[in-house]
């Protein structure tokens, strides 16, 4: 069920208890564009000291930039659906890329899509190889000393543990143990957490989420730490696959990354996601990409309020 005073609760058609209001409903424009409606989180992560990167070190901004050439350099990595990838036809497609369609269309600005591996994307940021990630990133507070986060959350992203087949697990503090084996992605706050919080177990990290996903599959290793919108997929590969029972482990905020010291862009890209977000705009995409994942899995997940605060969304 939501828990907040903002949102009343209902049913939707996929299980979930989530948001009534008209307003969540509402495309406006966007709905031409084939984007959909919904709000976002609130998790502020200002830097108050100026940076000398990118655009930065010039001091124009890289929203002078995309306005005056009309187009905007953004990294992306397209293989974490539903939140971004590609559709049948090769184009970027998902949650988070509605929302950058979204956001350079208002600029009327032609977004130039770059595709690099997650984990290089900050650097590339940093270098000025890109203007900024077209994507969102947890924001983990060593990234914040190379760039800037917008003020305001895109999704917040629960956490999920998978469990090998057959595993008598039945607690989170079960696998801070010698001789468990939990694998995550490398260069992912799932890594870190899973270090910090199991230190006793053996970590092995993956380049690719499917490597990680199949070593438990298989039983190679005990569990895997990834995200709600991905537990379709470990399914997919590996159907006896167990859920670690209760709520998720943790959720992480997700927003954008961007050149560190420019304050414009930060600004304009802040205000923008609070704006969506109190038009229900990220709320109403995120039940219609990850939604449908979180009730067959009864899953609980979070939607963002249109102050910012975190909506929890359970399924029945």
């Amino acid at each position: 069920m939501a828990i907040d005073e903002d949102v009343n609760p209902g049913q939707s058609t996929s299980g979930l208890a989530l948001p009534t209001r008209r307003s969540l409903l509402k495309l406006g424009g966007s709905a031409a564009l084939g984007l959909g409606a919904f709000a976002l989180a609130a998790c502020e992560t200002s830097q108050s000291s100026p940076g000398t990167t990118a655009s930065a070190a010039t001091g124009e901004s890289v929203l002078d930039k995309w306005i005056s050439t009309k187009t905007a350099k953004l990294g992306v990595d397209l293989t974490f659906p539903p939140i971004q990838f590609k559709d049948a036809s090769g184009k970027p497609a998902g949650f988070q890329m509605d929302i950058t369609n979204m956001m350079m269309a208002d600029l009327g600005v032609t977004p130039e899509y770059v595709e690099i591996p997650f984990g290089d994307l900050f650097a590339a940021v940093v270098a000025g190889k890109i203007d900024m990630m077209g994507i969102s990133a947890t924001i983990r507070p060593s990234r914040s000393l190379k760039g800037f986060f917008a003020n305001f959350p895109v999704f917040y992203e629960s956490i999920v543990i998978i469990l090998k087949p057959g595993s008598k697990i039945t607690s989170p503090s079960q696998l801070n143990a010698s001789g468990i084996t939990i694998t995550t992605v490398q260069g992912t706050a799932q890594e870190a957490a899973g270090k910090l919080l199991y230190p006793k177990a053996t970590s092995t990290s993956f380049t690719a989420l499917t490597d990680s996903i199949n070593a438990v599959g298989t039983g190679r290793a005990d569990a895997v730490i990834l995200s709600e919108f991905d537990v379709e997929s470990a399914f997919a590969a590996h159907s006896n696959l167990v859920i670690m029972p209760g709520p998720p482990l943790f959720s992480d905020c997700n927003t954008y990354f961007m050149p560190l010291g420019d304050y414009k862009l930060q600004a304009f890209v802040t205000n923008w996601l609070r704006y969506y977000a109190t038009h229900q705009t990220l709320a109403g995409l995120w039940l219609k990409y990850v939604g449908p994942g979180a009730a067959k899995y009864k899953l609980r997940t979070n939607t963002v309020g249109a102050g910012g605060e975190a909506v929890a969304v359970q399924s029945s």
